[in-house]
């Protein structure tokens, strides 16, 4: 008996994991197409704006891993251009589950190590999409960035991934009849 639950426990463990990484990239993410203007995706509300890029968020959606909201999704847009997804996970689980699905999907990851600000990033790759996976031990906190590489190939990455604190609790949408909960990733 104790033979079986550990079988069903691990093929468990793995339809999990690879539901959270089936999701096909190369098309885009959250039904929006990388390179698509802001004006074919309605959905989206403007949160904030740079020289260089302009973020939206889904105010009628909240996603989650591991059964955990997550506290902030943003799209970035270059020249009206969909180019990144910047994703603010909420805990050590989340990250830890997201870094086992993509380990199992494209490998281990590539993976390097600041000792001065003390964090961890790790990176795949997806034919056109970069996949990074940041942990950031001092200050606790996890994120995750999709980039379609074409279009960000001319953007300094670095910089337009450091949203401020602030605006993440702008785009976390209270709980209600019309907001909808969804998988980070998959279907």
């Amino acid at each position: 008996m104790r033979y079986y639950k550990f079988i069903f426990s691990c093929w468990l463990v793995t339809i999990l994991c690879s539901a959270a990484v089936a999701y096909d990239f190369q098309q885009g993410m959250h039904g929006m197409k990388w390179g698509s203007s802001v004006s074919e995706n309605t959905d989206l509300s403007k949160i904030y704006e740079t020289a260089l890029a302009v973020y939206y968020a889904k105010p009628d959606t909240f996603y989650q891993v591991s059964n955990q909201p997550i506290p902030g999704v943003f799209y970035g847009f270059y020249d009206d251009k969909f180019f990144a997804v910047f994703v603010k996970l909420r805990s050590p689980d989340q990250f830890a589950k997201l870094k086992q699905a993509f380990d199992t999907k494209y490998g281990d990851a590539k993976s390097s190590f600041n000792t001065q600000s003390k964090q961890q990033v790790y990176r795949w790759k997806d034919a056109d999409v970069k996949i990074k996976l940041k942990m950031i031990e001092a200050k606790g906190q996890f994120k995750m960035a999709f980039y379609y590489f074409p279009l960000s190939l001319k953007l300094n990455e670095e910089r337009l991934e450091n949203i401020p604190a602030d605006i993440y609790k702008q785009s976390v949408p209270p709980e209600g009849e019309s907001v909808k909960a969804s998988p980070l990733l998959g279907e």
